[in-house]
């Protein structure tokens, strides 16, 4: 019987941890609200959104740091209330997790 690492090589399993990291590897715009207020930030979020429309990307991330989460509530609820924005979602952990948000666009 083979062991786990040569079943992972001959492909009978998918190798999760390469696929998350392949997944990431990708580039996409990258705005980070550290040391803003939130009014800042909101207006930071909404040109940004504006932007990645008229040049036709439909994901970009947000890095607004974990802290006490303030930043990350006021964005996530302007986010959903945005009739431009398709979902967002945490980082995986790997890539910031709790402290960046991901946000899929209309396109």
């Amino acid at each position: 019987m083979p062991d786990r690492r040569s079943r992972a090589r001959n492909g009978n399993r998918p190798n999760r941890r390469a696929a998350a990291m392949w997944a990431h590897s990708r580039k996409f715009r990258e705005i980070d609200l550290h040391g803003l207020i939130v009014d800042q930030a909101l207006m930071r979020v909404a040109e940004t959104i504006n932007d990645a429309l008229r040049s036709r990307e439909v994901r970009f991330r947000i890095n607004h740091g974990k802290g006490t989460g303030t930043l990350r509530h006021a964005v996530r609820a302007m986010l959903r209330e945005h009739p431009s924005v398709r979902g967002y979602r945490p980082a995986a952990a790997e890539t910031g997790g709790d402290g960046v948000t991901e946000v899929d666009l209309r396109a």
